[in-house]
């Protein structure tokens, strides 16, 4: 069972998706919950990346527990009050669950890619010191605004205005950045974690609202 981590404080993990769909649906405690949507999904990457999401979850929780999904495309465990995140990308699935804050989780793997599309998440200001910024720093800004986003509960927002990345010093390994929203009244600055590995970039946050 390729569980790559699992943290308590707060509950969040990443999966690396290595078994196929039907090897991950194997694993379940209740394969019939996930027929509907793997009848219906065409894609087998699709399929393995949904089932390691949610036996992720089982992982964080304990026992198998359904997701449902808000309008605005946020999932939430209809079964619990936690606050729950997802994301996952070429090969790795991450969720974040808190029962107290509001979560957010992002998951990018490591490519030169974003150095060609960074004109598209930052801001001028952004742009002016980040100009000649290393893929790692890039990948950071862009997981962070993904994950901040993810915490305001918005359905849209343009990267380049609405969420900003303040000024930080990269770590090698870890560290911390903070992110401003202005998508809500509150503009809430987010301080987000990171991790980066030879693999992949994650970033998460919590945070309590009113606070």
């Amino acid at each position: 069972m390729p569980l790559l981590q699992k943290h308590t404080s707060p509950r969040w993990g990443i999966w690396r998706i290595e078994e196929g769909w039907e090897q991950l649906l194997a694993q379940s405690d209740c394969p019939a919950l996930y027929r509907p949507f793997l009848d219906k999904c065409r894609s087998d990457s699709r399929k393995a990346e949904w089932l390691a999401v949610r036996l992720l979850l089982r992982e964080l929780t304990g026992r198998e527990t359904a997701i449902a999904y808000h309008d605005n495309g946020s999932p939430y465990l209809p079964e619990s009050d936690c606050n729950i995140s997802i994301s996952h990308t070429r090969g790795y699935a991450a969720v974040i669950l808190d029962c107290t804050h509001v979560a957010g989780i992002d998951i990018e793997y490591r490519s030169e890619r974003v150095q060609r599309i960074k004109s598209r998440f930052l801001h001028e200001s952004e742009s002016d010191r980040l100009n000649n910024a290393s893929t790692d720093a890039l990948l950071i800004c862009w997981s962070a605004k993904e994950t901040a986003f993810k915490m305001t509960g918005r359905r849209t927002a343009d990267f380049r205005k609405d969420i900003r990345v303040l000024p930080f010093e990269l770590s090698e390994a870890s560290g911390c950045v903070d992110v401003k929203e202005t998508l809500t009244e509150a503009s809430t600055v987010y301080r987000i974690k990171y991790a980066v590995t030879p693999a992949y970039v994650v970033t998460y946050g919590i945070f309590r609202a009113g606070k």
